[in-house]
């Protein structure tokens, strides 16, 4: 091994432009010299260009060009880079100076380890100030797996070798790609814990993943410990669990809240009740839980812009605070129903399970823009007419419609209106026959 080991850092950017340069700074300003430092920037479309420029007889690499997330950016730095150790810094976070030169020390020690991290971090807010500092214990494999999921990614390295051997990250993962790629290294070696002082900053403000994300980012990680072996009631589950329910609770209050001046008290407890109770009662799809039907009709009539006599909610069904939902006579919603946005349902409608009804889309006319930062169209009512039967995990896209007498069959995603009386299937739904 060198005496000093080449060391490459890469910086994911996409629209950071006011944390950038202090982030650039942070690596620039290492003790430690023989330092590749690459940029993946998404073809940000603030100022990160200019910032970039300024720096770019110090930076080693700078990309620019789409791509599929930060993920697959960091990926794009992994295979570029030459250094015997890597690591990432997120272009909102910052390194301290001794930071390399600490990593390299250890590492020099301890040539055979595969991950290395400090267990202390120091929070930072928008402006740059020092919030508190921060601790996690010392990591191991059973330890993330099984006990606490919680880790500290800022100012950590990995063996270059040791991560082209795992696969690097899994652009799949939009929140815990750092989690599955430290359980993958740790299952063919072992990590050293720098320690007191933090060796880097992370940055917490309204725009990170982690602060937005919310009960995705939960699911996400349940997913991904349950994919690694670890069990339903081992804590770091059980813990997650406890976070998804708080989430829940905090967006049904938030639902509740933002149209409280619209809402009466009535209306805001069966939307309390309905989220946080109703929901999760079993299907009453056989003889011993029909009164799981009578429950959800009792909460949900009064939360539904109209609602006919003999309605049937299922299980799971989720409609936001149902303002926007018209329900006919003796029609249900199906199991795990999505609604979002307007519609209109008939009388005598018939619904599969995992059906979801999407009255807005992603906007995409600009190609020199990312997609994600284009925003949505208009939303587009959707109209069910009476006696239509809807088959299990069909798709309607905004503003179709679909005539009375209508046979929708299952897996069918529906583009366009469908005439009375069809049957009609397909990706995108056509007309097969008609009834007459």
């Amino acid at each position: 091994m060198p005496a000093y080991p080449l060391v490459t850092i890469i910086t994911p950017s996409f629209n950071q432009g006011q944390f950038i340069e202090a982030t650039i700074k942070s690596v620039l300003g290492q003790t430690y010299r023989d330092i590749e430092y690459i940029v993946i920037d998404g073809m940000s479309t603030d100022q990160t260009q200019e910032v970039l420029e300024r720096y770019s007889d110090r930076i080693k690499d700078i990309v620019r060009e789409p791509d599929k997330g930060q993920s697959d950016a960091i990926v794009k730095g992994f295979k570029r880079s030459k250094g015997e150790l890597v690591g990432w810094i997120n272009s909102d976070d910052i390194l301290y100076p001794d930071c390399v030169e600490r990593i390299v020390e250890v590492y020099r020690q301890n040539p055979t380890t595969v991950l290395f991290y400090d267990s202390e971090i120091d929070i930072i807010s928008e402006s740059g100030d020092l919030v508190r500092a921060e601790s996690v214990p010392r990591i191991s494999r059973d330890r993330l797996l099984r006990k606490r999921a919680t880790l500290i990614q800022p100012g950590s390295f990995y063996r270059r070798d040791a991560l082209i051997g795992v696969g690097y990250l899994d652009t799949g993962l939009r929140y815990s790609m750092d989690l599955d790629l430290w359980l993958r290294l740790l299952s063919v070696g072992d990590c050293i814990d720098l320690g007191k002082p933090p060796v880097a900053a992370y940055r917490a403000w309204s725009g990170t993943k982690t602060s937005s994300g919310s009960t995705r980012l939960v699911e996400e990680r349940i997913a991904l410990l349950e994919r690694h072996g670890a069990r339903s009631f081992d804590t770091s589950i059980l813990n997650l669990k406890l976070v998804r329910i708080k989430f829940r609770l905090k967006a049904a209050l938030k639902g509740i809240a933002k149209p409280m001046s619209k809402f009466s008290f009535v209306q805001a407890t069966c939307l309390i009740l309905y989220y946080g109770l109703f929901r999760y009662l079993p299907a009453s799809s056989s003889r011993y839980t029909r009164w799981t039907r009578f429950l959800r009709r009792i909460v949900c009539t009064p939360l539904f812009r109209f609602a006919g006599a003999n309605i049937n909610v299922e299980r799971g069904a989720a409609f936001g605070t149902g303002r926007k939902v018209s329900v006919g006579n003796n029609s249900g919603i199906g199991i795990n129903c999505q609604i979002f946005g307007e519609i209109s349902i008939g009388n005598w409608v018939m619904m599969g399970p995992d059906v979801m009804f999407i009255t807005t889309s992603h906007r995409f006319d600009q190609t020199d823009k990312p997609m994600y930062a284009q925003g949505i169209s208009g939303e587009k009512k959707i109209v069910i007419n009476d006696d239509v039967w809807i088959g299990a995990r069909c798709i309607f896209l905004p503003g179709v419609s679909v005539g009375q007498g209508s046979v929708i069959g299952a897996g069918s995603v529906v583009t366009k209106n469908i005439p009375e009386f069809s049957i009609a299937a397909g990706n995108p739904a056509r007309v097969l026959k008609s009834r007459h």
